[in-house]
C-alpha cells in the first residue's frame, strides 16, 4: 500500500493502455443516456479515448507533485485512487453488460435499460464528487513542507 501511496501516477499510467485496449473488444457498443427530451449517446471508443486523458492528467498531477519532493496525505490519495479508478471500470464494464439492439427478434426491457442510466448516474456523480479529494490532496502537498 506505501508503494501505491508512493507513486500513484503509475497506477493511472499503467491503466491507460488497459483502457485502451478494452475499446477494442467492442468498439460498436453505445449507451444511450436521457435526460429530458435529450439523447445522449456515447461510444465505447469515445468513453475509453475520454477515461484515458482523465487519467494521464490525474497521473501527471500526481507525478509533479513528486517530482517536487512533497508528501502526498496518504488517505486522500488511496480514498482518490480507488474510487476514481473502480468508478471509471464499472462504467466500462456496464457497457459489456447492456443488449444488442441489432438482434432479430430481440425485445428491449426499457425497465432494465432506465435502472443501468440510474446505475451510471450514480456512479459517474461518486466519481465526479470525489475529484476534490484530488485538488485538496495536491494544495496540501503543494504547501507542506518537503520530505
Amino acid at each position: 500500500m506505501t508503494k501505491i501511496t508512493r507513486t500513484p501516477h503509475i497506477v493511472f499510467w499503467t491503466l491507460i493502455p488497459i483502457i485502451l485496449l478494452i475499446r477494442f473488444l467492442k468498439p460498436d457498443k453505445t449507451l444511450d443516456i436521457n435526460i429530458h427530451d435529450t439523447y445522449f449517446v456515447i461510444g465505447l471508443i469515445s468513453l475509453a479515448v475520454l477515461i484515458s486523458i482523465i487519467f494521464g492528467i490525474l497521473g501527471l498531477g500526481y507525478w509533479v507533485v513528486i517530482k517536487l519532493n512533497r508528501r502526498l496525505v496518504n488517505w486522500l490519495t488511496i480514498i482518490h485512487l480507488t474510487i476514481t479508478v473502480i468508478g471509471f471500470f464499472s462504467i466500462i464494464l456496464i457497457f459489456f453488460s447492456l443488449p444488442s439492439i441489432e438482434q432479430e427478434g430481440f425485445s428491449y426491457n426499457f425497465e432494465n435499460f432506465l435502472e443501468m442510466q440510474v446505475i451510471v448516474f450514480y456512479i459517474f456523480s461518486l466519481v465526479l464528487y470525489i475529484q476534490p479529494l484530488y485538488l485538496i490532496n495536491i494544495i496540501i502537498a503543494l504547501l507542506s513542507k518537503t520530505e
